[in-house]
């Protein structure tokens, strides 16, 4: 059994395909494969495993040595049963947007995170799947989720700090590469596949992906809109904040023009790795037929039941 591991990140569309399988597990099953999504692994079986680093007591320890031979154990089972894969789909194993935040580094700790999934996942993980984001948006939308739960207006102090910060995808790739060496490493752009399941599922799934699924063009969780950030402004109290937002529904974005363009300057080096080969580490998958790299998708055979009858549907 195939075990795929779709770590995220955060605010490239993991609730909408995490969603869409939810919803498909019935005609997932039909062609072998079964999904682990947050209503699995944040009901216990990721106990003690997700967790800051820096707070890992002998507890969290003796709980994370337990789940992750609950791990094995389910593993062992759905493998004896004849299931050919499994998707598990949990962006918290690399980090979380409050601790991106509040030291203003894109997933530091990632590497020490997903060490304490490997004696679980470790020696059946085939590949491992991260989509990623431009650095403009991807904290935009970050700063907006976070802000409607509470977070405070970001100052320009921390806006510059998201800027200059070090961190970069490639530096997320290789955290990822050093936990799961054996493992294949499958990127994508956020860009190129917004409110694509079906692409996205092909990708991860050795291009098998259901002929009937539901909610293929549902979107969940988006970021939102000025409107909606204005409100929370001024349900705060925080006027001067609320008017420097317009009422309507375009996407809030409070990196100035400056930050704009160092962020995409910085997204282009990555994506020139990624397209150049990523050192090795990681396929790069882009949903074109233009550019001089990358892998690029070409029609997937969808499946009915466990057979490869037709190609009825095509990546983009």
């Amino acid at each position: 059994m195939d075990v795929i591991l779709h770590i995220g990140a955060h605010r490239t569309g993991t609730t909408t395909f995490q969603t869409y399988l939810e919803e498909n597990r019935d005609h997932l099953n039909d062609i072998g494969t079964e999904f682990w999504g947050p209503n699995r692994t944040r009901a216990g079986l990721f106990s003690g495993l997700v967790k800051h680093p820096d707070k890992v007591n002998r507890d969290a320890r003796r709980r994370g040595a337990r789940a992750n031979g609950l791990i094995r154990m389910e593993l062992d089972r759905l493998d004896q049963v004849g299931l050919t894969s499994l998707v598990v789909s949990e962006e918290n194993m690399i980090g979380s947007m409050w601790d991106n935040l509040s030291v203003a580094r894109l997933y530091g700790d990632a590497q020490a995170r997903l060490d304490r999934f490997a004696s679980g996942f470790g020696f059946h993980c085939k590949r491992v799947a991260i989509s990623i984001r431009s650095y403009d948006k991807y904290w935009a939308s970050v700063l907006a989720f976070m802000v409607q739960r509470g977070w405070k207006v970001p100052d320009d102090g921390l806006l510059d700090r998201l800027v200059t910060q070090s961190r970069r995808w490639q530096n997320v790739i290789r955290d990822v590469a050093a936990v799961f060496p054996a493992a294949e490493l499958v990127v994508w752009p956020f860009e190129g596949f917004v409110g694509q399941s079906d692409q996205q599922l092909a990708m991860i799934n050795n291009g098998r992906v259901p002929v009937m699924m539901r909610g293929r063009r549902d979107w969940h969780n988006a970021s939102p809109s000025c409107a909606k950030i204005r409100k929370v402004f001024l349900d705060r109290g925080n006027s001067t904040a609320a008017d420097q937002l317009p009422d309507d529904y375009s996407r809030w974005q409070p990196f100035n023009a400056d930050h704009i363009a160092a962020f995409q300057a910085q997204y282009d080096e990555d994506i020139a790795w990624l397209r150049g080969g990523a050192d090795g580490l990681a396929t790069y998958v882009e949903n074109t037929d233009s550019g001089p790299a990358g892998i690029h998708l070409r029609p997937w055979e969808m499946e009915r039941g466990h057979s490869n009858d037709q190609q009825e549907r095509s990546m983009g």
